[in-house]
């Protein structure tokens, strides 16, 4: 798969998967970071998305999004724009899609499953702050990043955790936050990703938040200044 090319990554700075875990208590800290490029966003990592997305050949893949010939994603958007805050569409390299987002088995489905063989590593979307960090039956280890603006993701079945990652860091664009796994309620290795807008301060934590479709988002359009 090509990479997006290096400049455009320059100036952004910016299976099954199963039951709720408990919520996790939070300090309520405003997230807010500039936009891509701003020096005051956290480090960037080594990370840049693929610019095009495969569905995975030689299995049944649910909710697939349209492929043309190949199993390569119609109109993929690599880097997506949600509530102002530019984040990328798959947060892992060479990966396929094993499953997408809606109803699956009865219920949804609330995000987008990658594999890849080897197992990958996993990088943050968008710079954050860890929320959560932590083992449930359902997502196994899994980590849930605020990005402000009512904006998180959650990364979900990985095998382990980086060192740096912990509850109250902040984390950069494209920094590592664990390996792909099948920890808690998963059938085989693989990364449970998910988009959530919302307020995490609310009863049911997380799973108070909108649950949303990744592949439903507008594309996030470099500009230049005076262009």
């Amino acid at each position: 798969m090509l990479r997006l090319f290096s400049a455009l990554m320059l100036l952004l700075v910016a299976a099954a998967c199963a039951s709720a875990p408990p919520r996790a208590a939070a300090p309520r800290v405003v997230v807010n970071y500039g936009p891509p490029g701003d020096p005051h966003n956290p480090v960037q990592g080594p990370y840049q998305p693929n610019q095009y997305l495969q569905v995975c050949n030689g299995m049944s893949v649910s909710n697939s999004p349209p492929f043309y010939p190949g199993g390569w994603v119609q109109d993929f958007k690599p880097v997506i724009v949600v509530n102002t805050v530019v984040l990328v569409t798959v947060p892992t390299n060479d990966a396929c899609l094993s499953s997408g987002f809606g109803f699956r088995g009865g219920r949804i489905h609330e995000g987008v499953d990658l594999t890849r063989r080897p197992a990958g590593p996993v990088y943050a979307a968008a710079p954050g702050r860890i929320i959560e960090a932590r083992h449930s039956d359902g997502y196994g280890w899994q980590v849930l990043i605020d990005h402000g603006k009512g904006v998180y993701t959650r990364y979900a079945h990985l095998a382990h955790f980086e060192p740096s990652v912990a509850v109250g860091r902040e984390i950069g664009f494209g920094q590592p936050v664990g390996q792909m796994g099948d920890s808690g309620n998963a059938t085989a290795v693989h990364l449970h990703y998910e988009i959530l807008t919302g307020n995490y301060h609310n009863p049911r934590g997380s799973k108070g938040l909108d649950v949303r479709d990744p592949f439903s988002f507008p594309a996030y359009e470099l500009t230049f200044a005076g262009s």
